[in-house]
């Protein structure tokens, strides 16, 4: 329809225009009412609005790497935990090495095996070289009589033990008592605060061996028990992961701020990488089957064990620096977010109280407005009555 088709008086025209911004600006204002905004598009006031998508924009960043903070808090906390753990069996593992230590000394056996002339066997340190009947001082052992028969093994293994007690007398070793039955030899410790030295044979022919060693006492068992342990150290050191990170098992955690990140190093926690098994029931020179055989042996370990607790002590106060420095980016994000999300508002949010009283304003001017144009068509209406 043209705008000349009808004609309407300036009175009514300017009327009908004002009431018509009226209802424009009352569908604004119920539309900041409704929605709580005074910026609602681009449209409304375009520095405001794409300022605030902006903000809102960074906050929404910022929270997805408070994501990746709060699993990465969750990762080392379970590392944390199995720390704890593996420092509770660790130290039972100290107590099964103290009680071994206590425990009543070891009997070592050792079987002669194809001794003859010219072979040595060492016994706490100290070397026996065996001869032919003419042995001398207290570091030789005839392995032939005065006629120069071979002695069967039974009367070397009697001539040898002989010569380890004669040097235990000359205080040479400590309280070791030599006993021997047939080709066995057996050390007794003679007091519970003595090792029993180190023994083996030195072979100088190709077979002679020491064929036979054996611990009768409670120290085997508690080796046997202080070895499953470690067995399970290791157990729980490759279960300590989360969500496929396990700190314990050398692996690196990735944490992400804005503008930055962290890399949290794990470290191995298994009982060889921690030293508690590289000891002395490890290496003794009687063998795997009979560890802790001597004292010696449960010395190392227990200083083995010193040493690995102080490593788990070291990284875990790695880990808690690293999770002291995540928290503390957790908690400035936190705060970013919010201010982020307070400067949005500040430039988008509508004044709830403002807009009602524009509302009431608004009413009232659009119910004067259709007054007005009411009384603006009446002096047309006064025609009609001239045709009453």
């Amino acid at each position: 329809m043209s705008l000349n088709d009808i004609s309407l008086t300036a009175g009514m025209r300017n009327n009908l225009v004002s009431l018509q911004q009226t209802v424009t600006l009352l569908d604004r204002t119920q539309q900041r009412l409704s929605t709580g905004k005074k910026v609602n598009s681009a449209l409304d006031n375009p520095i405001n609005y794409f300022a605030a998508q902006g903000h809102m924009s960074r906050a929404a960043d910022i929270a997805s790497y408070k994501d990746g903070m709060a699993e990465a808090v969750q990762t080392i906390q379970v590392a944390n935990q199995g720390i704890t753990s593996l420092q509770g069996m660790i130290e039972a593992a100290r107590s099964l090495a103290q009680s071994a230590l206590a425990a009543n000394p070891n009997q070592i056996g050792f079987t002669l095996s194809g001794v003859t002339s010219g072979d040595v066997v060492t016994v706490g340190g100290v070397a026996y070289t065996g001869v032919q009947s003419n042995a001398s001082g207290l570091t030789q052992f005839n392995t032939t009589d005065a006629d120069g028969n071979k002695l069967t093994q039974e009367e070397i293994a009697a001539n040898l033990t002989a010569k380890i007690n004669a040097n235990n007398e000359n205080g040479t070793y400590g309280d070791i008592k030599a006993v021997n039955s047939g080709s066995l030899i057996t050390l007794h410790s003679a007091t519970s605060d003595k090792a029993i030295s180190d023994t083996s044979v030195v072979a100088g022919v190709s077979g002679h061996q020491t064929i036979d060693t054996s611990v009768t006492s409670a120290r085997k068992d508690l080796a046997v028990q202080y070895e499953n342990l470690l067995t399970q150290i290791d157990t729980l050191a490759s279960t300590a992961g989360y969500k496929g990170t396990n700190l314990l098992g050398k692996d690196t955690l990735s944490v992400q701020f804005e503008g930055g990140a962290l890399t949290v190093t794990g470290f191995s926690a298994t009982a060889s990488d921690l030293g508690v098994n590289t000891s002395g029931a490890a290496t003794s020179t009687f063998g795997s089957a009979n560890k802790w055989a001597i004292a010696k042996d449960i010395n190392t370990d227990l200083v083995n064990i010193d040493k690995g607790l102080a490593k788990l002590q070291s990284e875990a106060s790695k880990l808690s620096s690293s999770l002291s420095i995540i928290n503390i980016q957790q908690d400035f994000s936190t705060q970013k977010i919010n201010l982020l999300t307070q400067g949005a508002n500040q430039l988008t949010a509508a004044d709830t109280n403002e807009e009602g009283a524009n509302m009431l304003m608004l009413q009232t001017r659009q119910s004067l407005g259709t007054t007005a144009l009411s009384l603006s068509s009446q002096a047309a209406q006064s025609v009609l009555r001239l045709f009453a």
